[in-house]
């Protein structure tokens, strides 16, 4: 072989090999610009139910309320007038004015989301709307009711929302066992999904809580937030709920 042509194929060889190294730090410098994946959401989230204040405690709505034609009907005027164009008109949360909210409003078709909400809870959530802890900081922008409508109205729109679900019924504990009270503390295990040091938080994936909730992948609150140092995605946990807080309180990391 000439020195010629020795020379041509070492040129060759060498373009060949940048070639391939440019590629490769191309795909590297695509692949770095590519926006991180967000940890999942749990569908719950910022939709969660805290507990009652005081102040609305025993404000219960009588049980005849729920099925009254009348009441449901004069609710379903309300909630056209006021509450659909956030909550959409099926009340799935997908209003005109829902779409640059930061906290959505609430799927009201989601029947077991709906059946989790105690009818002293409603008449809080609706009085105060996003005016009140833990809704404010969330970002909820929902009106408070309470100096626009009556109790009486309050009581009508409810049971329409309560409609929405599919719910024909009474929201009593008998026709939703959601609503019978939970013990105070509940176990459970599960996949470490993602750590969120800035909201306190840990995404857990976890299998049925007996008595608390079914399967599913949710964020809770832990106390103390320490306990976010002893655990990293990935890690299976046995974990302690405080069902009142919603926050979990021990865990402790289980054999693989």
């Amino acid at each position: 072989m000439t020195r010629t042509r020795v020379a041509v194929v070492i040129a060759i060889v060498g373009l060949a090999v940048s070639a391939v190294s440019l590629a490769g730090l191309t795909v590297r410098y695509a692949q770095a610009q590519q926006p991180q994946a967000s940890p999942p959401k749990d569908a719950h989230e910022g939709h969660l139910h805290p507990s009652v204040p005081a102040a609305y405690a025993n404000a219960h709505i009588p049980t005849r309320v729920w099925t009254d034609p009348k009441m449901i009907g004069k609710g379903k005027e309300i909630f056209t007038a006021k509450c659909a164009l956030c909550h959409g008109e099926k009340g799935d949360g997908k209003g005109p004015g829902a779409a640059n909210l930061a906290l959505k409003p609430a799927d009201l078709t989601d029947g077991k989301m709906v059946a989790e909400m105690a009818d002293n809870f409603w008449v809080w959530r609706v009085s105060e709307g996003g005016l009140v802890e833990p809704f404010k900081s969330k970002g909820s922008v929902m009106p408070a009711w309470k100096g626009d409508l009556s109790m009486n109205d309050r009581w009508a729109v409810i049971a329409y929302a309560h409609t929405l679900s599919g719910h024909r019924g009474p929201h009593v504990a008998s026709e939703h066992p959601e609503l019978n009270p939970k013990p105070k503390f509940v176990t459970g295990e599960g996949t470490v999904i993602a750590l969120r040091p800035e909201k306190q938080q840990i995404v857990v994936e976890h299998g049925a809580i007996k008595g608390f909730m079914e399967a599913m992948t949710m964020g809770y609150k832990t106390n103390p937030a320490s306990l976010l140092d002893s655990v990293k995605p990935g890690d299976k946990v046995r974990f302690t709920i405080d069902t009142d807080a919603r926050a979990i309180t021990k865990i402790d990391k289980t054999p693989n």
